[in-house]
């Protein structure tokens, strides 16, 4: 009977999530180590991508409406506490802010730092939360590297022009794009071997 009270988020187990992150982190790094050349100029390009930043925002306005609908049939619909009052003028604004940004937004060709930022900060409460408070000293691998990331994200949502310029000196130093990569993906694999033996 709890388990209906949970949200989603907290019904996923730490196992699962890790064996989720650990294998997106080894495919993400893994392809940027196999393919260096086109990964840099993907990264490159990326903060002028408007059509890839669209469609991440819509993805992100979409998420956050879902945790804010109130619906029985919604496994993301969040708890407001104090601020329930104010679920109606937050799903009104939704569509509104998203379609504000879309189409007056006059930094629209950095508009995808500000997409993958905002998409950075949903996504990370996700495994936080299958980590939060768990047994296991190994789950310490997912809050070590979301939250350098949630810091990174932050910035980008702000400065956006960070992530250009941030992104065109990693790329043109091959030494430090290839260690990352590397961090990256044995990152991955551990959190994968920890998901597997100790999480389950």
């Amino acid at each position: 009977m709890y388990d209906q009270y949970l949200h989603a988020y907290e019904k996923l187990s730490l196992g699962t999530a890790g064996v989720i992150m650990g294998a997106v982190l080894l495919l993400l790094h893994g392809i940027a180590l196999a393919k260096p050349e086109a990964t840099k100029q993907a990264l490159r390009e990326a903060a002028t991508n408007t059509a890839a930043a669209q469609k991440l925002l819509v993805l992100d306005f979409i998420w956050i409406f879902l945790l804010l609908l109130d619906a029985d049939w919604n496994p993301l619909k969040m708890n407001l506490f104090d601020f329930n009052k104010t679920r109606g003028l937050l799903l009104v604004l939704c569509p509104v802010m998203c379609g504000v940004l879309l189409v007056y937004n006059k930094g629209r060709e950095l508009l995808f730092p500000r997409a993958l930022g905002l998409f950075l900060l949903l996504m990370a409460i996700v495994p936080l939360t299958a980590a939060f408070l768990k047994d296991p000293v190994t789950r310490l691998l997912i809050p070590c590297w979301w939250y350098p990331v949630l810091t990174l994200a932050m910035f980008w949502v702000a400065k956006p022009y960070l992530f250009r310029d941030w992104m065109n000196k990693f790329t043109a130093h091959g030494t430090l794009y290839t260690v990352v990569n590397a961090v990256g993906a044995v990152w991955g694999a551990a959190i994968v071997v920890c998901a597997l033996c100790f999480w389950y």
